[in-house]
């Protein structure tokens, strides 16, 4: 552990030790199955909350937990002042709070059930397991502080755990899955492998670290999303991407996100249109001008419209519905220009609008006329790319 004034860092730069690279840090720490968990406190009348996956059991006797934050949290910030908080673990139904909790913003707790515990500590709803702390002692690690805890508090329910592995949640079996099929599709829509080359799945899954039943049961899935094809001998091609296959994902886009208005916009409760109305705040807050900031945009956009899709009730059709989603195509073929023009004008505030308004045509109208502007902008890329990317 590394002393309040940095001293093992020092140690280590004065000793002429190598210092690992950030990047293959972060790739290898990713090969770490943990669990997932969001710390929670409250200051005065303000609630904090953030997901966080370095949390361990400290002691038995007394009962202790360890939890690290980064300093630049505001949640740190919140526990420091306030001396207690709240781990609560989430089962894997709760991938979307877990995302939800990871991202900046004031207001997570928008549409996110909970109640207040007799420790006045905020308690997500529906969690695998909660356990209440005060803190004992601090100390400093790096961009983080270590605050180790004292239980008061402790509570289990039956359930599965929500796992996080390689930057994917959900239970183990599936976040290998899951880390292999998105993966091989970052690789494919990055056309990794050139166009009407053969993808090799062994030189794929050495990429991933993963074994190669898991890359080519993703390929099988993504050849059912049109994004490879098929060739002899069992292996597959990318799908160039055409104006053609353009308007079928973003066509079948449109499908779901409409049937979903229709069917369930009438009956959606506040709490989902107040998460839907955070994550339109958040992204009109976006004007991307960056590498970083054009991903926060689209992953923002993703979860916006993936969470008008929740209305459903169904991950699986949620999930369907971002599978759909081609926007590393457009990250890797886009020139900053094309993207200023591809924003247009802004269908946030009047889809969030008819959402709130619980009015069917209106939303619908809007989703509609979103994706034709989008499917219009990808045509003219693809256009000034010759016909395919």
């Amino acid at each position: 552990m590394t002393s309040q004034n940095g001293s093992a860092v020092r140690y280590g730069i004065e000793l002429g030790l190598p210092i690992v690279d950030e990047n293959v840090f972060r790739n290898v720490v990713g090969h770490f199955a943990s669990g997932v968990t969001v710390i929670t406190t409250a200051d005065g009348d303000h609630l904090y909350g953030t997901t966080v996956s370095a949390v361990s059991s400290l002691s038995a006797e007394p009962p202790m937990m360890l939890i690290c934050l980064n300093r630049s949290s505001v949640t740190h910030d919140a526990v420091s002042r306030s001396g207690r908080y709240a781990i609560n673990i989430l089962a894997s139904s709760q991938g979307e709070i877990a995302r939800a909790f990871a991202r900046k913003g004031d207001d997570k707790f928008a549409g996110v059930e909970h109640t207040i515990s007799e420790h006045g500590l905020p308690l997500l709803s529906n969690t695998l397991a909660s356990i209440e702390c005060v803190v004992n002692e601090t100390a400093v690690g790096g961009t983080h502080t270590i605050f180790l805890g004292r239980v008061v508090a402790a509570e289990a329910r039956d359930g599965e755990p929500l796992a996080y592995y390689r930057g994917t949640f959900g239970n183990l079996e599936r976040a290998l899955e899951s880390a292999a099929y998105e993966g091989t599709r970052d690789w494919v829509l990055r056309r990794r492998t050139p166009l009407h080359e053969t993808i090799d799945v062994e030189v794929v899954a050495a990429e991933l670290r993963l074994e190669p039943a898991l890359v080519n049961n993703a390929l099988i899935r993504l050849a059912t999303e049109s994004l490879v094809h098929a060739v002899d001998g069992g292996a597959y091609e990318p799908t160039p991407m055409t104006a053609e296959l353009v308007d079928k994902l973003y066509g079948s886009r449109e499908t779901i996100e409409t049937g979903v208005l229709e069917r369930y916009l009438a009956d959606v409760d506040d709490e989902q249109l107040q998460g839907v109305r955070r994550l339109a705040d958040q992204l009109l807050e976006i004007m991307p001008t960056t590498a970083d900031e054009l991903e926060q945009f689209l992953e923002l956009n993703q979860d916006l419209h993936a969470a008008i899709v929740d209305f459903s009730g169904s991950r699986q059709l949620t999930a369907s519905y971002r599978a759909l989603n081609v926007a590393t195509v457009w990250r890797e073929t886009y020139e900053p220009e094309d993207w200023r023009s591809q924003l247009g004008p802004s269908f946030v505030p009047r889809l969030v609008e008819a959402l709130e308004k619980r009015d069917v045509e209106a939303a619908r109208a809007v989703v509609c006329e979103q994706v034709a502007f989008v499917t219009q902008g990808a045509k003219t890329v693809i256009a000034a790319h010759g016909g395919q990317v």
